[in-house]
């Protein structure tokens, strides 16, 4: 997406060892956007002192998958450290294609994961394996979607609209299950894109999705049902306490 908006996680504390991108405490590193430039990410080395870890300056300047698409001006606008804290997952902020990767902190290299084009690439959330890590994006229209990647693999797939079979819904707010082979995620009417398509909006309670790490077997269900069908599913307080419940 193009400069302009809000940059939420500037000087988010990010903690290794915990894989969601929310302000998080209680570690003995921290990384984080300057909060002065949003072109560089540092690392607190000790109180009151920090160290460069990435620049935008080090960026790449166009898309590995599509090379005639160039990003612009960069910056940070995510980001969330792996849970044993070598690789760094960010989100990019260009001024002409949004774009998401992976750095490896131990050998200096960098991976693209997704290129967003007209969408803007949102936070990212690791699994407590530290083997994927799951990046929301959203589209010009406001649907938001999820881009999941392997590191081992070096492999994307992508769960959206047309997974769900309905392009009026938003897949979002995701999470891993325990085992890191399956990711969660809230399901929800997009009813500002049904107004744009001059339809009128629909009052439905949210659900649930669930796919594995290959973003297949995709499964939908209301919250009481997959609480009662995935015990170990472990939604995040901060989801349950936004999805209003509906009938199994």
């Amino acid at each position: 997406m193009k400069f302009g908006r809000k940059f939420f996680f500037l000087g988010t504390l990010l903690v290794a060892g915990l894989a969601r991108s929310a302000p998080l405490q209680g570690a003995d590193d921290a990384v984080f956007i300057d909060p002065s430039d949003p072109a560089v990410i540092r690392r607190t080395v000790i109180p009151f002192a920090s160290e460069v870890l990435l620049r935008a300056s080090d960026l790449p300047t166009h898309s590995e998958a599509h090379p005639n698409v160039a990003f612009g001006e960069q910056r940070f606008s995510y980001i969330s450290l792996s849970p044993d804290g070598s690789h760094l997952a960010f989100s990019v902020d260009g001024s002409l294609s949004d774009w998401s990767g992976v750095y490896d902190l131990g050998k200096k290299e960098l991976h693209q994961v997704a290129l967003s084009f007209d969408a803007q690439a949102l936070a990212p959330v690791w699994a407590a394996d530290g083997r994927r890590v799951v990046f929301e994006e959203e589209d010009s229209v406001g649907r938001r979607y999820l881009q999941v990647y392997d590191l081992a693999k070096r492999e994307r797939c992508g769960l959206d609209y047309r997974s769900a079979k309905s392009k009026y819904l938003n897949l979002h707010r995701p999470w891993w299950s325990e085992a890191g082979d399956k990711v969660y995620f809230q399901v929800e009417v997009n009813n500002k894109y049904r107004r744009s398509m001059g339809l009128k909006p629909l009052t439905a309670p949210a659900r649930i999705g669930e796919a594995n790490a290959q973003c297949q077997e995709l499964v939908v269900r209301s919250v009481e049902k997959f609480m009662a069908e995935v015990p170990d599913g472990n939604i995040p307080r901060e989801a349950l306490a936004t999805l209003p419940k509906g009938p199994l």
